[in-house]
């Protein structure tokens, strides 16, 4: 039996603490090796591309189709598999799910890389992601005020305002990046922007950059700047940082980052890694591309929440099985 998950069906029951366990969880096993992931596929479209990331965690496998079409949007889908059986237990629309999946990996690691919960937030970025990272970290931490920059007056403002009223924090639009980031220990970028949308000079020596943005080669979210001042770049997917998002591989190819600076979370996460600092490199960079696994121990969590909670469509067998042929 495959059981759907529509957008509707996440509203109101799945929550960022559920997120975060499904996170924990996912990095653990990483740590363990009992993962296993490839490199996304990418393959343009006549409008756009289409990405097909497949992944292998314990005991369930799958993978997440990603459908762009340039000025109208993106579509996603998450198949989960059994790994055992190889029965697709659930096919999930993964635009909440990604949203979900993606502040919980923020909010796991700013706990790691941040000293002391702070109850300030810079922010750049007011779209679907931005809201995702905000919620994410407010249920984190004790966050008191954030400052929020977008290019668009209108959308900034709009942001702000519903934020507010859904956290009962205060949400403070600026005009500037350079005044959303001023004096911030801890700064979370979420942008689809094509040049740096932060100037490293602008950040306060010791502070932690967030970032979720750049997920393309043709993406660019953190500037040179900034990556040069890192101690240490902490990645959910370092070797695929590496070749996919365009400000990582921008800092490795001009030299103002090394690959020794770069980390894996799960690593962090297993503490088989360390967080360092010095005079020159004063700040301390995450930087997310988003992987496979991520979405396969959200799609997992999810699905097991539908099945116990009675939520969600039985499609009946989507995927029959084709025994192998027995020798007589």
């Amino acid at each position: 039996m495959t059981h759907f998950l529509g957008p509707a069906d996440f509203k109101g029951r799945i929550t960022e603490k559920i997120a975060l366990s499904a996170m924990e969880h996912a990095f653990a096993l990483e740590a363990a090796g009992r993962g296993n992931l490839v490199s996304r596929i990418d393959m343009p479209s006549t409008n756009g591309f289409l990405r097909i990331m497949p992944a292998v965690l314990d005991d369930v496998m799958g993978l997440k189709v990603m459908a762009l079409a340039e000025g109208l949007g993106t579509r996603y889908l998450v198949l989960l598999y059994e790994a055992k059986t190889g029965e697709l237990l659930a096919l999930l629309d993964a635009d909440e799910l990604t949203r979900y999946r993606t502040g919980a990996t923020t909010a796991l690691a700013g706990r790691l890389m941040v000293s002391s919960p702070p109850r300030r937030l810079g922010l750049i970025g007011s779209g679907f992601e931005a809201v995702g990272e905000l919620r994410a970290l407010a249920a984190l931490w004790p966050l008191e005020q954030v400052v929020v920059f977008s290019p668009t007056r209108e959308r900034r403002e709009r942001f702000a305002k519903t934020m507010q009223g859904e956290l009962g924090i205060e949400v403070r639009p600026v005009a500037s990046s350079r005044a959303a980031v001023a004096d911030q220990d801890v700064v979370t970028l979420a942008t689809k922007s094509s040049t740096p949308v932060i100037d490293g000079a602008d950040l306060a020596s010791g502070s932690v950059v967030l970032s979720i943005g750049s997920t393309r080669p043709d993406l660019r979210e953190i500037d040179r700047e900034t990556l040069a001042r890192a101690g240490t770049v902490v990645g959910d997917a370092p070797l695929q940082l590496a070749v996919e998002s365009g400000d990582i591989a921008d800092a490795l190819e001009s030299g103002v980052l090394t690959r020794e600076r770069m980390v894996p979370l799960c690593e962090l996460c297993a503490e088989r890694a360390q967080l360092h600092t010095d005079d020159e490199h004063d700040l301390r960079v995450f930087k997310s591309l988003g992987t496979a696994l991520q979405d396969l121990a959200m799609a997992q969590v999810v699905y097991q929440h539908a099945r116990d909670h009675g939520y969600g469509t039985d499609l009946g067998e989507v995927s029959s099985i084709k025994p192998f042929s027995q020798n007589t």
